[in-house]
């Protein structure tokens, strides 16, 4: 009996596996498709262009596909309006519905379309994984632990799709985008509690510091996270009113100038310089460890959380700086959005360790 729950158990977290994977899979497509300006590659949801598969070809579409789906957009913007006003955020409501940018037509780009497409057929494979892990939770609720995380881990994707199509219908609002790219760590993190609950897993050296001072690392760093996708909106508005680059002439070397970080907010400035100090301060630590005596020095460094910790801070800070001097390539931007994405995630693992190395020694 006891071989059969566990091989249940084995099975349930290898599909939780599979979910998270393919929810932290939609972190770099998301990057994908924010760095390409593919957000709006398919103007409805969840078809695109009326279609479930897109057209290769503007030529597959009627001649006022425009003003068509424009139509269909503007008809959801008003639903959800009436939405805010019904939960009483008439400012919100009111700012979307006379917000210009929501009354662009989008123009056909295959390119575009496809990239839109594929991300929300992975979008759709996270689900599928997430109603076979919610199926299993149900089906041996008995010897499963952490269901409601389980849950809340698949209302969170229901959730998440549901906003996907506002991001489409207020085409690419600020905020919305933003909690859309929230919402999925939330997802990430519930999924990833509810296979700790279910089978612990754990880190080895992650006693310099408590749980809770491992909560607060990770917490910091999410609000650094948050501080990076308010950031992105700033940069996009800056597009749009011209004023992405520092004056030339002061920036005369690079060729073409570089980001003007100076007319930005302290929002930036501090998701600009908190990473210095988190590295700081687990390099500092790690002057503080034990030696451990281990053949192999690089091999036992990658197993160790702070060393860890530290390589991918110097790799996200080296993204950031090449954000700022060649302003925001699109293979940097996908990069610096996968590699945070991974920050966080290690982050809150080891997290969780903690907490069930604590529960084993007491």
């Amino acid at each position: 009996m006891q071989r059969s729950n566990d091989i249940i158990l084995k099975l349930y977290r290898r599909i939780g596996l599979y979910t998270c994977s393919s929810v932290f899979l939609l972190f770099f497509l998301g990057g994908l498709v924010r760095a390409t300006g593919s957000g709006m590659g398919c103007p409805d949801w969840p078809k695109c262009f009326g279609l479930w598969a897109p057209p290769t070809c503007d030529c597959d579409l009627p001649v006022n596909y425009q003003e068509i789906y424009l139509k269909k957009r503007l008809q959801k913007v008003e639903r959800f309006a009436k939405v805010l006003n019904g939960m009483g955020f008439q400012g919100a409501a009111n700012r979307l519905l006379t917000d210009p940018s929501v009354k662009a037509p989008e123009e056909f780009h295959p390119v575009k379309a496809w990239i839109e497409y594929i991300n929300r057929l992975f979008g759709v494979l996270s689900g599928f994984f997430a109603l076979i892990y919610f199926g299993m939770m149900l089906r041996y609720r008995k010897i499963i632990q952490g269901k409601r995380w389980g849950l809340l881990g698949l209302l969170f994707l229901l959730l998440n799709g549901w906003l996907g199509s506002l991001v489409v219908a207020t085409n690419l609002l600020p905020g919305v985008v933003t909690l859309h790219f929230l919402l999925s760590f939330m997802c990430l993190f519930a999924y990833m509690v509810s296979m700790h609950r279910a089978q612990s897993f754990s880190f080895q050296h992650t006693e310099i510091l408590s749980s809770r001072k491992w909560f607060a690392v990770w917490a910091v760093v999410f609000v650094v996270l948050i501080l990076g996708a308010w950031t992105r909106e700033q940069v996009d508005q800056m597009r749009l009113a011209g004023t992405l680059y520092v004056d030339a002439d002061e920036t005369a070397f690079l060729g073409y100038g570089m980001l003007d970080v100076f007319s930005m907010d302290w929002l930036f400035s501090l998701h600009r310089y908190v990473p210095f100090v988190i590295l700081g301060w687990m390099l500092w630590l790690i002057g503080k460890e034990p030696k451990i005596a281990s053949e192999g020095g690089f091999k036992s460094k990658l197993s160790r959380p702070l060393w860890v910790i530290c390589m991918i801070c110097i790799v996200q800070i080296a993204l950031g700086v090449i954000h700022i001097w060649f302003v925001i390539p699109s293979w940097a931007q996908v990069s610096h959005v996968v590699v945070g994405s991974a920050l966080i995630s290690y982050i809150f693992a080891v997290y969780l360790s903690t907490l069930s190395n604590k529960s084993t020694h007491s």
